[in-house]
């Protein structure tokens, strides 16, 4: 009975395995050809999958790979400054149950600004030569998305270690080293996938507005 359990479960992984790479064919399948019928729809806005990339063999290969470089650099910068606030507010979340409202009605005000209007507001401030325009852009996009999370993680915590760690004597710092932060890890890996997925799509739309990048 074991061999077979373990056989048909072999027999699933390997058929995962196999259906995968069937998947991303199929995805960047469908994607070139919605690519295409935007194009036929409307030739002067959007070109074609071929011309397009005729256009970029043509680029020096310098000039591709430094654009890149600084596309990649801006979403990670601003990615990373989102981890690090959403870190620091899921802490102060956990201090103070006052601070935590306070904070669950600014996510709410950060999700409902457009990203047209950050874009807008720090290209104003910074300047279209400045990078910080588009770092800025993707970190105040993708902090909603991070914080969202990682305060759902911290609702989510289970009590009875809380309980326990405070019968032991254990202060606020204490409760959020050693179980808030481990019980958050599985929410703030996903919120991060979720994330710089996120972060790489709206640097662009940032860029677009700058010569940098």
């Amino acid at each position: 009975m074991e061999r077979r359990i373990y056989s048909e479960g072999s027999i699933r992984n390997r058929r995962g395995r196999f259906l995968e790479p069937i998947g991303w064919i199929l995805s960047i399948f469908t994607m070139l050809l919605l690519w295409s019928l935007l194009s036929f729809m409307n030739r002067e806005i959007v070109p074609d999958p071929i011309s397009s990339f005729a256009y970029m063999l043509q680029l020096k290969s310098y000039d591709l790979i430094e654009n890149i470089s600084i596309t990649l650099a801006n979403s990670v910068e601003g990615f990373l400054i989102a981890l690090l606030l959403s870190m620091l507010l899921l802490s102060a979340s956990h201090a103070s149950g006052i601070v935590k409202s306070i904070i669950n009605s600014m996510n709410t005000v950060l999700q409902s600004v457009s990203v047209l209007v950050w874009t807008i507001i720090f290209v104003l401030i910074f300047g279209v030569l400045s990078r910080m325009p588009s770092i800025l852009v993707t970190a105040v996009t993708v902090l909603p998305v991070m914080l969202s999370n990682l305060v759902t993680s911290l609702e989510n915590v289970d009590k009875r270690y809380l309980e326990m760690v405070r019968m032991l004597g254990a202060n606020w710092k204490q409760e959020l080293v050693e179980v808030v932060i481990p019980s958050s890890i599985p929410y703030l890996i996903s919120a991060s996938r979720a994330g710089f997925g996120l972060a790489l799509r709206i640097s662009v739309v940032a860029e677009a507005f700058g010569s940098n990048g």
